[in-house]
C-alpha cells in the first residue's frame, strides 16, 4: 500500500533543503511511485518567503565585507573590490522549488475553500493549530488540506505520516502523537503518524522498506576511504561559527542552532572523531548515487560568556576560561559530544572526486 507523507515547512529546515541525503532519498521514493508525497501549497509559499529572507540577508553581509574591504584598501592605493550580487524575488525561489518537486510526482495542494467563520470559531475556543494569542493561520491552512487530503482517501488504512517538529500546535506533547483536537477531524479508522523530521521519515515502519530498496552493497568505498573522507569534511569545520555551520535560517533574521553551547559566537575550536563510530549508507536514484556518513566526535567549542552568568554556574558547568576579555564577558571553551550526518552525491565515474559536506548535527 502506497504511503502518503505530508510535510510541513519545517520538515524542508536546514542547510542544504533539497539536496541533503535525507530530502533525495524522499524525493526518489516520490518519483518512483513508493510514495505519494504532498508538500501542501501554503508550506513552498513560506519556504520561498524565507530562503528570500536569507538570501537578501546573505547579500548584504557580502555587500557590507566588500565596503569595509574597500576602505581599508583605498588609503594604500591598492585598487578597490567589485561585487554583483543576484537580486531574485521571491518568486524564483518557489518556481525553483515547484518545479524540482513536480518533476518528482510531487503534489502541491492548494488549501482547499474553508469558512472564515469556522477558522475564527477555531481561533477563538483556542483548538488546535491556533493558540490564545491568535496565531496559527497558515497552520490552520495546512491542517485543512490534510483533513481534505484524508478525507479523499478511498481506504482509511492507508498510512498518512506528517512531518513536522512543530509539536506545539499540532501535538499533544513533545514527540507524541497528533493533538486530540485533529485527530477528532479524521476518521476514527485512519492511520495516521507524526514524525519530527525526515530522518525519522525513513525509518518509519510504512517507509523504512521502501527506501531500502534503493541501497547498493557498501562495497564502493573501502572503509579507510570513508575514513579520510570524514576527517576531510571534519578539518574543514575547524575554526567555524557554529551558527555559520549549523544554524537554519526561520526568518526574520534570526537562525536556530540544534545544539547548545552556553557561549555567544561560539566556534569549533577542536573536533576528535572516533573511527570506529562511523556509519555509512549508500542509496541510488536515477543515474546518481548518495552518500550518507554518521560519525561520533569529542568536541571544544571557543567562545564567549557574559561574567554574571559564568559565576552563576557551578565548579562542574564545563566552562573554562581562556581570557578576561574584558569588563563583561569571559572567552571561554567548553567541551560536548555531537553525532555529524555528512552527505553528498556523486556518480559511478566521479567516485574519486567526492567531497562530503554537513547536513546535520546533533547533541549525543
Amino acid at each position: 500500500m502506497q504511503p502518503v507523507v505530508v510535510l510541513d515547512t519545517n520538515a524542508l529546515y536546514g542547510r542544504k533543503p533539497l539536496t541533503q541525503a535525507y530530502s533525495l532519498r524522499l524525493l526518489a521514493l516520490a518519483e518512483s511511485g513508493h510514495v505519494r508525497l504532498i508538500v501542501p501549497e501554503v508550506v513552498l509559499l513560506e519556504l520561498s518567503r524565507q530562503w528570500h529572507e536569507e538570501a537578501q540577508e546573505k547579500s548584504a553581509e557580502a555587500l557590507t565585507g566588500v565596503k569595509k574591504l574597500n576602505e581599508s584598501l583605498v588609503e594604500f592605493d591598492l585598487g578597490q573590490v567589485e561585487i554583483n550580487t543576484p537580486t531574485p524575488d521571491r518568486t524564483a525561489f518557489y518556481t525553483y522549488a515547484e518545479n524540482l518537486f513536480r518533476s518528482k510526482r510531487v503534489e502541491i495542494p492548494s488549501p482547499p475553500e474553508v469558512s472564515v467563520r469556522d477558522l475564527l470559531a477555531n481561533e477563538i475556543e483556542v483548538r488546535k493549530p491556533f493558540d490564545r494569542e491568535g496565531t496559527g493561520f497558515r497552520d490552520a491552512l495546512i491542517w485543512e488540506t490534510i483533513r481534505e487530503l484524508c478525507g479523499d482517501l478511498t481506504d482509511p488504512s492507508t498510512p498518512v505520516v506528517f512531518v513536522t517538529n512543530n509539536h506545539t500546535d499540532f501535538c499533544d506533547k513533545k514527540g507524541g502523537s497528533l493533538h486530540p483536537d485533529l485527530r477528532q477531524d479524521l476518521a476514527a479508522s485512519q492511520a495516521f503518524d507524526v514524525v519530527p523530521s525526515l530522518h525519522h521519515l525513513l525509518e518509519h515502519h510504512a517507509v523504512a522498506p521502501l527506501a531500502e530498496a534503493f541501497r547498493v552493497l557498501e562495497d564502493t568505498f573501502t572503509p579507510e576511504r570513508i575514513e579520510e573522507l570524514v576527517d576531510s569534511a571534519i578539518a574543514d569545520l575547524h575554526g567555524i561559527d557554529v551558527e555559520e555551520a549549523l544554524g537554519v535560517y526561520v526568518g526574520d533574521g534570526m537562525y536556530e542552532v540544534p545544539i547548545s553551547t552556553g557561549l555567544s559566537g561560539a566556534a569549533f575550536e577542536e573536533i576528535m572523531f572516533e573511527g570506529d563510530t562511523i556509519s555509512s549508507e549508500i542509496y541510488k536514484a536515477g543515474d546518481e548515487l548518495t552518500i550518507l556518513v554518521t560519525v561520533d566526535a569529542d568536541c571544544s567549542f571557543d567562545g564567549y560568556i557574559d561574567k554574571s552568568d559564568y559565576f552563576l554556574h557551578d565548579d562542574d558547568s564545563g566552562f573554562s576560561v581562556l581570557e578576561d576579555w574584558n569588563d563583561y564577558v569571559f572567552r571561554a571553551s567548553v567541551r560536548g559530544r555531537l553525532r555529524f550526518t555528512f552527505s553528498a552525491s556523486f556518480t559511478e565515474a566521479a567516485t574519486a572526486d567526492i567531497v562530503l559536506s554537513l547536513d546535520e548535527a546533533e547533541e549525543i
